[in-house]
């Protein structure tokens, strides 16, 4: 069936979670981008039950913050931290559009990359500490849907800046019943992250979700102008800033 076969390609893809290898082409792998909050979902599950084994043990939110800044990028292969590395190194060069696009392409990692990610999982663990600390754990898990939904969105709905590669799979302009599907599908799963982020975290989370959209229309203003669309890369980095943007929300209403 073509909604298994995409579910299970959409795990393939963006985890390394075990599932059974299939051929990455047809209609599934184009379906496959509307499932990606389920992976987020894994990844959120992963980081609750970590919470929670954290408290029955009494482990400090030292312990927490740390192994849950670093689950995410164990499970899903860093895939999106990858691409949040290499979309800071070519926004820190500043150079035109078809030299930035090269940099994207570059698979070494340069100083700015490093720096950003080093920063990035500072402020992630400092949120995450802060979080466990004031008892928010349960919504920790649908920061990761969340985000994904978003991410997924812009995937479908922005100009892409190539004409070939995975994310120009979902980009393309024909199949309109195909790219029909996988918006419903993804507003449907979004949405249902949003109403468990806002429920489980008791609305401390509205704040974050509210900031989302304005930050989706940033970042298509800056991966036009910088790029001259989006790319896997973008969108991974895109995905990543609304993590943040999520758990600084809970916090800031907490």
């Amino acid at each position: 069936m073509v909604w298994i076969r995409a579910v299970i390609l959409a795990f393939s893809a963006y985890s390394r979670i075990p599932v059974p290898q299939m051929k990455r082409d047809g209609s599934a792998a184009k379906l496959s981008i509307a499932f990606l909050p389920l992976v987020g979902a894994a990844v959120g599950g992963a980081v609750w039950l970590w919470a929670n084994f954290c408290r029955a043990k009494e482990f400090s939110p030292v312990l927490f913050a740390a192994v849950a800044a670093a689950l995410p990028i164990l499970i899903t292969g860093g895939i999106h931290m990858d691409g949040f590395c290499d979309t800071a190194d070519a926004l820190s060069a500043w150079r035109g559009k078809e030299r930035a696009l090269e940099i994207l392409k570059d698979p070494r990692a340069g100083a700015f990359a490093v720096i950003h990610f080093g920063a990035y999982m500072l402020v992630n663990f400092a949120l995450l500490y802060e979080l466990f600390g004031r008892g928010l754990g349960a919504g920790f898990g649908f920061v990761y849907v969340v985000s994904r939904g978003f991410a997924a969105w812009s995937a479908m709905t922005f100009k892409s800046a190539k004409s070939d590669g995975m994310l120009a799979d979902f980009t393309e302009k024909n199949e309109k019943k195909r790219r029909a599907a996988i918006k419903i599908i993804l507003v449907f799963l979004t949405a249902v992250g949003m109403v468990c982020f806002m429920l489980f975290t008791a609305f401390h989370g509205v704040f974050g979700l509210l900031i989302c959209p304005p930050a989706m229309v940033l970042y298509k203003k800056m991966s036009l102008k910088r790029f001259g669309g989006i790319t896997g890369d973008t969108t991974g980095w895109f995905l990543q800033i609304l993590e943040i943007i999520l758990l600084a929300g809970l916090l800031g209403l907490s």
